[in-house]
């Protein structure tokens, strides 16, 4: 009886420590920046029909920004309107380079799927926060930038 409770309690321990570093590999992958620059060209390939030579651009280009954001994040970490101050320009470079990869009709559906991301982005962390508030997008203009205001109620 007691070689068997011993037997299954290892057996139990085995199992809970494969789950554990499955799960923490699974998480270290999807936190490397190649990983998530593959995931983002992979999706805009799927949404906007990107070309492979696209897609390679897409993916050098997201590389290379989240490489030079992850470094912002390191210099500034004290100065908080240093890092915004950077972000708005990582983000306009950006804009810039996307401008160039994709054309004309797949650059405005881009800009739209990231007007949707960046309401459901806004939308939960209202709901995390429990705060209220409206969205102040103009639907009819993506390229508009989507501002969360707090609401009286």
């Amino acid at each position: 009886m007691k070689k068997h409770l011993i037997f299954s309690a290892t057996v139990l321990a085995f199992i809970l420590a494969v789950c554990s570093a499955q799960a923490q590999g699974r998480g270290q992958e999807n936190s490397t920046p190649e990983s998530k620059a593959n995931k983002v060209a992979a999706h805009l390939q799927t949404k906007l029909g990107l070309s492979d030579e696209q897609k390679t651009k897409v993916y050098d280009l997201n590389l290379s920004t989240i490489k030079e954001t992850r470094s912002l994040k390191v210099e500034k970490r004290n100065d908080m309107s240093g890092v915004k101050d950077g972000y708005i320009e990582i983000h306009e470079k950006y804009d810039q380079s996307m401008k160039g990869i994709l054309s004309a009709d797949q650059y405005t559906n881009w800009k739209k799927i990231q007007a949707e991301v960046r309401a459901r982005r806004q939308k939960q962390i209202a709901e995390e926060t429990g705060k209220k508030g409206k969205f102040n997008a103009n639907e009819e203009d993506p390229e508009e930038e989507m501002t969360w205001e707090e609401s009286e109620d």
